[in-house]
């Protein structure tokens, strides 16, 4: 069975707009909390917390698909897939500005030459055109790197070293950016763009 912490929840702000995904603990807590309330995705229906579990819990001993329930000592309770705010939130940018921790979720962690999996404090951008060539700061110039392949490359195009990138840059949308790496449940279609 899946570690709760790996379990994502689809956040809504309170008119229904996707924000982010949020480990399932703190969607619980969210609900538990008042400051969010659950969507059943198939009907559109909100739940407070005590509703949900009225709703949607059963006795322990009953037989249930238990990757689709969370267990206490006495109750299976169904985890939320989708919540929303109480409180508006604002609505998403759906412009995002560049920055180096949405260039590390956009290349997923993973060098954009040899694509080896970065670490955070390891991690650094690659200039495609470097600086000392008239390269600019943003979404279409810089890749994660390695630092073994940063170095390589150095202040020349990735040509002139015989290197290739994995994929092309590209400027996301803020929604890309918090469903990379994430696996997206069916449940997500109705509130999240194709």
């Amino acid at each position: 069975m899946a570690r709760i912490e790996n379990n994502r929840v689809l956040t809504l702000n309170r008119v229904w707009q996707p924000i982010a995904t949020v480990p399932l603990r703190k969607a619980m807590n969210m609900v538990f909390r008042g400051r969010a309330r659950v969507v059943e995705a198939e009907t559109f229906q909100l739940f407070t917390w005590d509703q949900w579990l009225a709703d949607k819990a059963v006795p322990v001993d009953a037989h249930v698909i238990e990757r689709d329930y969370l267990r206490t000592a006495s109750l299976f309770v169904r985890k939320p897939e989708v919540v929303t705010l109480s409180r508006f939130a604002g609505y998403p940018n759906r412009g995002v500005p560049y920055s180096r921790r949405g260039i590390y979720d956009r290349d997923d962690g993973r060098c954009q030459y040899c694509n080896g999996h970065v670490r955070g404090k390891d991690m650094t951008i690659d200039h495609i055109v470097p600086q000392s060539r008239g390269g600019v700061t943003s979404w279409l110039n810089c890749v994660l790197a390695c630092g073994a392949c940063n170095h390589r490359k150095a202040d020349n195009l990735p040509t002139e070293v015989g290197m290739k990138l994995v994929r092309e840059p590209y400027q996301p949308t803020r929604e890309q950016l918090f469903l990379q790496g994430i696996d997206v449940m069916k449940s997500w279609a109705p509130f999240i763009q194709a």
